[in-house]
């Protein structure tokens, strides 16, 4: 009974003395956390902690958002450019055409959309009236009527021809006026010689081209 009671107490002592050394090494191990220079140090570490952490969690995504906001107002900004450019060029251009509206009726009729053979005789005609030209003979040639290889001709043409006589003055002044006509017109070919009606005057010919669209 008496050995036994002095096992268990030398025991307990074994065990307890088995942990304080146990925990005294461990402890050892551990920094002063009372020194004022660990306390400084472990500040610091925590503090690098704290900083990688936000820097992960927080700045890093904030980061992102800003380049990404950045990348979004460069391209705004450049589809801004670009659509003040626009408007600037549809400006220019708006204010060309008003400089421009008043001839276009006129550009549109110097080609038409049809031969309008009567109405080149007419002219023909009027300016011979005007610049006393007696006119001998006139007529247009045949005429294209229907559009032949669409892909290859942007416009077409008929022939026209005339015949008359005048003052060498008179058919200067007539040939002058048909070639600046509204309508597009080409000379092909002209001639003049001396035989004539009326003493003085002059004989002419000439073989022309009338252009239109189809």
């Amino acid at each position: 009974m008496v050995l036994s009671t002095v096992c268990s107490k030398y025991m307990f002592i074994t065990n307890k003395n088995i942990k304080d050394i146990t925990k005294a090494r461990y402890l050892g191990v551990l920094p002063n956390f009372k020194n004022e220079q660990t306390q400084k140090f472990t500040n610091i570490i925590l503090t690098l902690i704290t900083i990688s952490l936000f820097g992960m969690f927080a700045i890093n995504p904030t980061l992102s958002t800003i380049v990404k906001l950045k990348k979004e107002l460069s391209d705004n900004e450049f589809v801004e450019h670009s659509l003040e450019e626009k408007i600037r060029n549809l400006s220019v251009l708006q204010q060309k055409y008003a400089d421009i509206q008043g001839d276009i009726p006129y550009v549109l009729d110097s080609i038409p959309n049809k031969p309008e053979v009567p109405l080149l005789l007419a002219q023909i005609q009027s300016i011979a009236k005007n610049t006393n030209i007696r006119i001998s003979n006139l007529q247009s040639l045949a005429v294209e009527l229907f559009k032949q290889n669409v892909g290859e001709k942007k416009y077409y043409s008929h022939s026209f021809s005339l015949s008359g006589s005048g003052s060498f003055e008179d058919i200067s002044a007539f040939f002058s006026k048909i070639v600046n006509i509204q309508r597009i017109i080409s000379i092909d070919t002209f001639s003049i010689d001396k035989t004539a009606d009326k003493a003085g005057d002059l004989r002419f010919s000439l073989r022309g081209l009338a252009y239109y669209k189809l």
